[in-house]
C-alpha cells in the first residue's frame, strides 16, 4: 500500500519530468521563477498559524507544501494553437499565498467564512486572463486526509486534480478539444 508521503513524492517526480519535457519543446513559462521553486522554508510556520487560528489542514496539502511546495505552468509556447478550450495549466499555489488570503498588509486576522477556504489556483478561465468563477480550493479545517477540491469542472479530490492534471500533459482543460497541435501524449506522465 502507498502512504501519502510517497504518493505525494512521485507526484512531485512526475510535476518535474514535465517540466523537463516542456523546457526541451520550447514552452515559455510565464514567470520562470514561480514553475516549480521548491516548498518554502517558511511552511511550517504557515501551517501552524492557520492551524492555530482556523483549523486542521487536510493531510494531502500539507506534505505537499512540505515535500513539493508549488507548481505554475502558466505560459505558452510559439507554435501551438489556440484552443477552444481553456489549457486549464496545472498550479498548486505555495503556502504563503494561503497565509496572504488569510492575513490582511499588517498581518491582523481577516473575517472569513467558515469553512476557510485556502485557494489552491485560479480556475481555468483566470488561468486564460478571461474572468471566470470561483478559484479551485479546499476547506478547511479538514474534512479528510485528500479533501474534496471546490470549484473544480470534475468530481475529484486535491491529489486527484494534480495526477489528472500530470495524465493530461499538465492542461487537463484541452481534453475534450480534438481541434489543437498540442503534444499532449508526449507530455503526459
Amino acid at each position: 500500500m502507498t502512504t501519502m508521503r510517497s504518493q505525494i513524492d512521485l507526484l512531485g517526480q512526475r510535476i518535474a519530468i514535465l517540466i523537463e519535457r516542456l523546457r526541451n519543446m520550447g514552452y515559455v513559462f510565464e514567470d520562470p521563477t514561480q514553475v516549480f521553486p521548491g516548498p518554502e522554508i517558511e511552511t511550517e510556520t504557515i501551517i501552524e498559524k492557520i492551524e492555530r487560528e482556523v483549523g486542521e489542514i487536510p493531510e494531502a496539502l500539507k506534505l505537499f507544501w512540505r515535500q513539493v511546495g508549488s507548481v505554475n505552468l502558466t505560459g505558452h509556447h510559439p507554435s501551438w494553437t489556440e484552443t477552444e478550450f481553456c489549457p486549464d495549466p496545472l498550479i498548486v499555489y505555495p503556502a504563503s499565498y494561503a497565509l496572504y488570503y488569510f492575513e490582511d498588509e499588517h498581518g491582523n486576522h481577516l473575517e472569513y467564512d467558515k469553512p476557510f477556504q485556502i485557494i489552491i489556483a485560479p480556475d481555468e478561465l483566470h488561468k486564460a486572463n478571461v474572468s471566470g468563477g470561483a478559484p479551485y480550493s479546499i476547506s478547511i479545517p479538514a474534512v479528510a486526509n485528500d479533501p474534496p477540491l471546490n470549484a473544480s469542472p470534475v468530481t475529484e479530490t486535491f491529489l486527484e486534480h494534480i495526477d489528472r492534471s500530470l495524465k493530461s500533459g499538465g492542461f487537463p482543460g484541452i481534453e475534450g478539444d480534438q481541434n489543437h497541435n498540442w503534444p499532449i501524449a508526449k507530455l503526459r506522465c
